[in-house]
């Protein structure tokens, strides 16, 4: 089963920030996962709230603000660290340090709440631009989103993210033209979830697993992949 740092090793750095990708590929993670959206002068970064105080001196939509406001916002959280790293950042920058390690991407656009017009074309050229379509899985809770990669050329893996109890899964996972699928923790209690996704062709990667009994779960029903903030390198974890 693979272990993919949800927003970085955010248990151990503020989440969504280089600190917290440079912990995730020390810590040997499988794959690291982030959340990209739009600045207002129309930059993707690296952030997971459509506003930012939550996790950084601010408020207000990340959408009102340009990459330089954005990146003026020290971090609230939890270790505090050097306020470069800690700091939002653009995607460029992700991708860049990413690019030197050998972990999967799995890069989800926020665009459930604000649609970010161009969002699709951009993240897409700068995989194309660092060679990454080989690592780099794309995903979202915006279905309609992940046609219009599709639409634009993506020929890599697609996720599709749900936190619902979907009648007929398979056949609109089909039709969707994904390689994953991406359920919460909750979506497990389906009885046989797992095994009719497999066989259907589809790898099942759960979020977000920060608890033993949670991961020993996903263990025996034989989910492909994990998201988890807590990066331990114990195996009875």
């Amino acid at each position: 089963m693979e272990i993919w740092a949800h927003r970085g090793a955010s248990a151990r750095q503020p989440e969504n920030t280089i600190a917290a990708f440079v912990a995730a590929m020390e810590a040997g993670a499988d794959g690291v996962e982030l959340d990209v959206q739009l600045s207002a002068d129309g930059v993707p970064v690296v952030i997971h709230d459509e506003k930012v105080e939550r996790t950084h001196a601010g408020t207000g939509w990340v959408a009102s603000h340009t990459v330089e406001q954005l990146q003026a916002l020290p971090s609230v959280l939890k270790p505090k660290a050097d306020p470069l790293t800690t700091r939002i950042p653009t995607l460029a920058e992700v991708l860049d340090l990413l690019a030197a390690g050998n972990q999967r991407i799995n890069i989800e656009l926020k665009n459930s709440v604000k649609p970010y017009k161009g969002l699709e074309a951009k993240v897409l050229a700068m995989i194309a631009e660092r060679k990454l379509g080989k690592r780099a899985v794309l995903s979202s809770f915006n279905h309609y989103s992940l046609q219009r990669l599709r639409e634009r050329g993506w020929t890599g893996e697609l996720a599709a993210i749900h936190d619902g109890m979907l009648r007929e899964a398979w056949r609109y996972f089909r039709e969707l033209d994904v390689q994953a699928v991406h359920p919460s923790r909750h979506v497990l209690m389906v009885p046989g979830y797992v095994t009719r996704a497999h066989r259907a062709g589809f790898r099942i990667r759960v979020w977000t697993v920060n608890k033993a009994a949670q991961r020993q779960r996903c263990v025996r029903l034989g989910v492909d992949g994990i998201f988890t903030d807590v990066m331990k390198p114990s195996p009875s974890w």
